[in-house]
């Protein structure tokens, strides 16, 4: 009986100790590398907002604003509270709408059309397509 007694009191030890040093093995800080993207992704944000400030501040587009019936002012507000993610979404929407590019897309939709057009023998624009029968 002896035994048992010895044995619960070494169990209960160790089970003490053990949660003693939880905490410690949890709270261990990890280290990685950091790339220069994952570095400077971070602040792209802060340049992408400085980007579209520095454009409202630009005459023209104030102007833009003020005849569409919208203050200058509570536009700065709104685009200062704006997430990274909403400033990344307004940017890519500036570079495709750029002038020019929404022309360019449909002259070729319209080209690939007529080309499928004339391989269905439906019309006969390019001679250098052959119909498909």
């Amino acid at each position: 009986m002896k035994i048992f007694a010895i044995a619960k009191n070494a169990l209960a030890y160790m089970l003490i100790a053990q949660m003693a040093l939880l905490p410690i093995a949890s709270t261990q800080a990890q280290a990685e590398m950091l790339s220069t993207d994952a570095a400077m992704s971070k602040y792209s944000g802060y340049a992408d907002r400085d980007f579209l400030m520095s454009e409202l501040q630009k005459d023209e587009i104030r102007n833009e604003i003020i005849a569409l019936g919208v203050d200058p002012a509570e536009a700065e507000k709104r685009l200062a509270v704006l997430s990274d993610d909403e400033i990344a979404t307004i940017l890519s929407q500036m570079d495709e709408d750029s002038a020019g590019a929404g022309v360019v897309s449909v002259l070729v939709t319209v080209i690939v059309i007529l080309m499928i057009t004339d391989l269905l023998c439906v019309t006969q624009i390019f001679p250098f397509i052959r119909c498909v029968r």
